[in-house]
């Protein structure tokens, strides 16, 4: 019987696809927020850029290597950093909507008086 947290017994190759994949979002992200953004989109970029470290680098081979004895509550930063990049990609998309829509809403509503 298995206690414990889930393993992801995930390829080295497809780790590195989605550590490649997700640290480029967060780069285009970061990027996007410093010559566009303002402070409600700003800190949800920047929270996603520290969260998304530990979600993308504590794989299974580095839980092995250097969390020997701690294997779990590594896992457990892991998952709770997935989970916190999520939620903060989420956050960021919702601000960054309501943010380009609320600002041409005036516009088009005194055009069409």
């Amino acid at each position: 019987m298995a206690t414990g947290l889930p393993r992801w017994e995930l390829s080295e190759q497809t780790e590195h696809k989605i550590r490649m994949v997700a640290l480029l979002m967060t780069a285009v992200i970061i990027t996007f927020e410093k010559f566009y953004g303002d402070s409600s989109t700003q800190y949800p970029a920047m929270y996603l850029a520290v969260f998304i470290w530990p979600a993308v680098y504590f794989t299974n081979q580095v839980q092995r290597k250097y969390f020997t004895y701690v294997m779990e509550y590594a896992q457990a930063i892991r998952l709770a950093s997935v989970i916190m990049s999520l939620a903060f990609i989420g956050v960021w998309g919702v601000t960054t909507v309501n943010r380009i829509t609320l600002e041409a809403l005036p516009s088009a509503y005194l055009h069409s008086q």
